[in-house]
C-alpha cells in the first residue's frame, strides 16, 4: 500500500512532465540543444495554456476516478451525477471523492503547473521534497497506483506530441 497522497502527487507530477516533455521532443523548428531550456518550456506553457487544464481534467478524471471507485459504483453514481450543466472540473472533483484530495490535486497542479511556467521542471528530490502531503487520504495498492500514474504519463506524453503538432495551436 502507498498514501494516495503519494498517488495523487505523482499522478499529477506525471501529467505536466510527459505533457511537456511530448511537446518540447517534437518541435522540429527548435534546436534539440534548446528544447529543454528553461525560455523555451516557458514558452510551450504559454502557448499552450488553455489546452493543458483541459486536457488534465479529462485525463484526471478517468485517472483519479479508478483510484477512488471500482467501474461500477462510478458508473452507477454518475449517472445521477451528470447533467446538461456537468462541467470538466466537477467531473474532476466527483473522481476525486473527498474535499481534501480535490484540494491536494489543486494544489499540485499549481506546484506542477508554475513550476513549468517558470521553466523548471521538477527533479525527483524537488518532487519528494515539494509535493503536497495528505495522509488522511488513505492508502492505494501499489501495483494500482503504479498503473494510474504510468497510464497517465503515457496519455500526457501521446497528448504533448499530438498537440504541438496540431495546426490550430500557435507554436
Amino acid at each position: 500500500m502507498i498514501g494516495k497522497d503519494i498517488a495523487v502527487a505523482a499522478l499529477v507530477r506525471a501529467f505536466f512532465k510527459y505533457y511537456v516533455t511530448g511537446m518540447l521532443e517534437s518541435q522540429t523548428d527548435v534546436d534539440l540543444q534548446e528544447r529543454f531550456e528553461p525560455k523555451n518550456i516557458k514558452r510551450i506553457m504559454l502557448n499552450h495554456y488553455e489546452n493543458i487544464s483541459k486536457l488534465f481534467n479529462q485525463e484526471a478524471f478517468y485517472a483519479l476516478s479508478r483510484m477512488n471507485y471500482d467501474a461500477d459504483e462510478a458508473s452507477r453514481l454518475l449517472k445521477d451525477f451528470v447533467t446538461e450543466t456537468t462541467t470538466d472540473i466537477d467531473l474532476v472533483r466527483f473522481a476525486c471523492r473527498t474535499g481534501e484530495m480535490f484540494d491536494v490535486m489543486v494544489e499540485e497542479y499549481k506546484r506542477n503547473f508554475f513550476n513549468l511556467l517558470a521553466g523548471h521542471v521538477e527533479t525527483d528530490d524537488e518532487h519528494l521534497n515539494s509535493y503536497t502531503r495528505c495522509p488522511a487520504l488513505g492508502d492505494i495498492d501499489v501495483d494500482l497506483a503504479e498503473n494510474i500514474v504510468n497510464r497517465m504519463a503515457s496519455r500526457a506524453y501521446e497528448l504533448g506530441k499530438a498537440g504541438q503538432a496540431s495546426p490550430e495551436i500557435k507554436n
